[in-house]
């Protein structure tokens, strides 16, 4: 057993614009993200957005959905998006999954082999 100090997910900070009632651009959100999961040790997803289909619908006014803050499953919703960063640590064991989804990664750091 280790006395090391459980590793705790990457903080990622997360910048949302939207338009005010006159249709300027605004800053709604401008914080560190809090919508993270994890499913095995050390290794933790972090929802940035998600969409109800697409093209992505684009509200105006300074109250719309946080669509950042939705609790979501394995997949997005249904005709829908999600942007995800996942962090996973070294000697992770990789394990595979099937959806009826398109899924982008981006390895900003290591590498990620199967």
């Amino acid at each position: 057993m280790s006395n090391a100090p459980e590793r705790q997910p990457q903080p990622i900070r997360r910048i949302v614009t939207g338009h005010d009632s006159d249709g300027r651009a605004t800053v709604l959100i401008d914080e560190v993200a809090t919508n993270t999961k994890s499913s095995r040790p050390g290794q933790f997803s972090t929802l940035i957005w998600s969409s109800e289909g697409a093209p992505a619908a684009m509200p105006i006014g300074l109250d719309a959905e946080d669509m950042g803050a939705r609790q979501l499953g394995t997949y997005p919703p249904e005709k829908g998006t999600r942007f995800m960063i996942a962090e996973y640590p070294p000697g992770n064991t990789p394990r595979r999954h099937r959806t009826e989804t398109i899924d982008y990664i981006i390895v900003l750091s290591g590498a990620v082999s199967y």
